[in-house]
């Protein structure tokens, strides 16, 4: 399942399809998060705690030197907007659930870019603190396909390691594979043949 939905996320991203991309993105720490910790009943805990550990510590900067840390793509950052995105259907980072969490959390404007694919797949974010006309502005500007690209290798990576934990109860069938080897029904001269007037005598 994690490998098609990689599959899927690289696909839309490479038809532009920047918002079906985040948005599924955003359950991959949801699926690793169950195989990761499948005694933890907070599925919110799951989340943030494997992606925190597999992405969000590699996200924070290594040289922080202000005594304000700067915003950055944390575990709680990531759940609050795939809850936004995947709930409300907007893209938005709640900063009253971030303040509650942790002041350094907050994010006042966050920025969703947007941007063709490039040769080398090089994409990057912004981070920003400001004050300006005593104003104490927190900012953070994250790249849909750099986000979404990394998501995709670390889940993917994690899954092909762990691939005896994720023992789920369902089954994903590809009918056109299960039923290829059956001969093709010529549907039109089935039409044909049924609005024959003399099929009912």
């Amino acid at each position: 399942m994690v490998q098609r939905i990689v599959d899927d996320i690289r696909v839309a991203l490479n038809h532009d399809l920047y918002f079906v991309a985040l948005s599924t993105a955003l359950t991959l720490p949801d699926i690793c998060g169950k195989a990761e910790y499948p005694n933890e009943t907070s599925s919110k805990k799951r989340y943030i705690d494997w992606y925190n550990k597999e992405i969000g510590y590699y996200e924070k900067n290594p040289n922080q030197t202000n005594e304000e840390e700067m915003p950055y793509l944390s575990g709680n950052v990531i759940y609050s907007l795939r809850c936004s995105l995947l709930h409300e259907g907007n893209p938005n980072v709640d900063n009253v659930q971030l303040t509650r969490k942790n002041d350094s959390l907050l994010i006042d404007h966050f920025v969703l870019k947007v941007e063709k694919k490039k040769d080398f797949d090089i994409y990057s974010d912004s981070s920003g603190i400001s004050d300006i006309f005593g104003q104490h502005r927190r900012e953070y500007t994250m790249s849909i396909r750099r986000v979404c690209l990394i998501m995709c290798c670390v889940a993917e990576k994690y899954y092909k390691d762990n691939k005896e934990k994720f023992q789920f109860n369902y089954e994903i069938l590809d009918w056109d594979k299960a039923t290829e080897h059956l001969p093709r029904i010529d549907m039109e001269a089935f039409m044909r043949a049924l609005a024959d007037p003399d099929l009912s005598k």
